[in-house]
């Protein structure tokens, strides 16, 4: 294509969303599958994703995790869509008997849409009836004013570290990320960079990587429980609390990595 694939991975990623519509009729959901591997394909090859490593991880990652995903929740448990329910409405079907929207498919279109985008937006099945537990009891919530407190200071504290591991990767040898040519010199591979340098530079990024993701999880649940959108419930620690890692089973419980 001579360019980077923005607007398939865009259209890429409607398609992902849309085929979690809530509705029993099942023969549109194989035309989005089959579009949607159509256009994983030509992203894929595409000349300036091939030409990078690191743009090959990230959308082969991307496209896998989006296609297993959709594979475990059509396939791999009960009929869609009316096996998988939120917590919130089985409690306002309960609390309205006489409802005639008590599944996803009888849901009106703007709660059906809702629901897309919510089950689109939740392979940790958070605030789900199917959410694993792992045996393991939740912790009681904290309230809405301790949450924000503990969840503020959290966002402070991986801004931080994710500057202080940023300025240490910018501070490094530069490394080529792109596959190597013939004509490289040996300069340009990770593995060429003594051992005691590496290893730093790796961890560095790893910790980078992690403080980034866990800051714009912390900025989403500010805003939404801030704005009563939420409950501190929906919006555990992303990697879990380590503090709760001292024995197997709490570390499969209670941390996520």
């Amino acid at each position: 294509m001579g360019r980077y694939p923005l607007a398939e991975y865009l259209l890429f990623e409607v398609l992902y969303l849309i085929v979690f519509y809530p509705t029993r009729q099942q023969a549109y959901r194989v035309v989005i599958l089959a579009a949607m591997v159509y256009l994983a394909t030509q992203i894929y090859l595409t000349q300036e994703v091939m030409n990078m490593v690191w743009v090959q991880y990230s959308v082969g990652f991307m496209v896998a995790t989006r296609l297993m995903f959709i594979t475990y929740i059509l396939f791999a448990e009960g009929p869609f869509p009316n096996h998988w329910r939120r917590v919130r409405d089985e409690v306002c079907t309960e609390a309205d008997a006489g409802s005639s929207d008590k599944t996803p498919s009888d849901f009106p279109v703007t709660k059906k849409l809702w629901w897309m985008f919510d089950i689109a937006c939740s392979m940790r099945m958070i605030g789900w009836v199917q959410e694993p537990r792992n045996s393991m009891p939740p912790h009681p919530p904290p309230s809405r004013r301790t949450f924000l407190q503990r969840t503020f200071l959290k966002l402070i504290v991986n801004i931080v570290i994710s500057d202080l591991a940023t300025s240490a990767l910018a501070l490094s040898s530069p490394f080529d990320y792109r596959v190597h040519d013939p004509t490289d010199g040996p300069e340009t591979y990770l593995a060429a960079v003594p051992f005691l340098h590496r290893v730093p530079y790796v961890v560095a990024w790893l910790i980078g990587m992690g403080t980034s993701i866990s800051t714009t999880h912390h900025a989403g649940a500010l805003v939404c429980v801030g704005l009563g959108h939420s409950s501190p419930t929906l919006w555990p620690d992303i990697w879990g609390n380590w503090a709760d890692a001292y024995t197997i089973r709490k570390f499969w419980g209670y941390v996520r990595l």
